[in-house]
C-alpha cells in the first residue's frame, strides 16, 4: 500500500525571499500485515513442498540443457554456463503454460563465490551460527 504524503520545505533564512515554501511530494510504502496480504503467507516453504536428501542427489535437465536441483517445489540449484563463465543459481521458479519459468528472485554466484560458500557450509561455520540462534538442522 503507498501513501502519497505532502510535506512543505521549511523556507529559506534568506531576508529576501517573499515566496511561500514549495509543497514536495513524497512517496512513502508502509508494510501490510501478512494477514492482510495473503500471498506473502505462500510464499514460504512448507515442509511438504521440501525435496529430501535422497531427490537431490541424481541432477535434472532443462530445456537449455542446464542441469539442476529442486530445492523445493518453486526453488531450484541451477549449474549453467552464461558468457564464458560458469555460474551457480538459486532462484524461486513459476509455472507458466505448464512450464517452469525462472522468477526474478534469485542468486548467481560465480565460482570463486561458490568456493567461499562451500568452505564455510564444510566446515561448519554457518551450522554454528544457525544453532547459535535456535535453528534445527537435525
Amino acid at each position: 500500500m503507498v501513501f502519497i504524503i505532502r510535506i512543505f520545505e521549511a523556507p529559506a533564512i534568506d531576508p529576501v525571499m517573499s515566496e511561500a515554501a514549495e509543497p514536495v511530494t513524497k512517496r512513502v510504502k508502509r508494510e501490510q500485515t501478512s494477514a492482510a496480504k495473503p500471498e506473502a503467507a505462500s510464499s514460504s516453504t512448507s515442509a511438504a513442498e521440501l525435496v529430501t536428501s535422497a531427490e537431490l542427489t541424481e541432477p535434472q535437465t532443462n530445456d537449455q540443457k542446464e542441469e539442476f536441483f529442486d530445492l523445493s517445489k518453486a526453488k531450484r540449484f541451477t549449474v549453467r554456463k552464461w558468457k564464458g563463465n560458469i555460474l551457480l543459481d538459486i532462484r524461486e521458479f513459476y509455472e507458466k503454460d505448464g512450464e517452469m519459468k525462472p522468477g526474478k528472485k534469485g542468486i548467481s554466484l560465480t565460482l570463486d563465490q561458490y568456493k567461499a560458500l562451500r568452505d564455510l557450509v564444510t566446515s561448519g561455520s554457518i551450522d554454528a551460527i544457525v544453532k547459535k540462534q535456535g535453528g534445527d538442522l537435525e
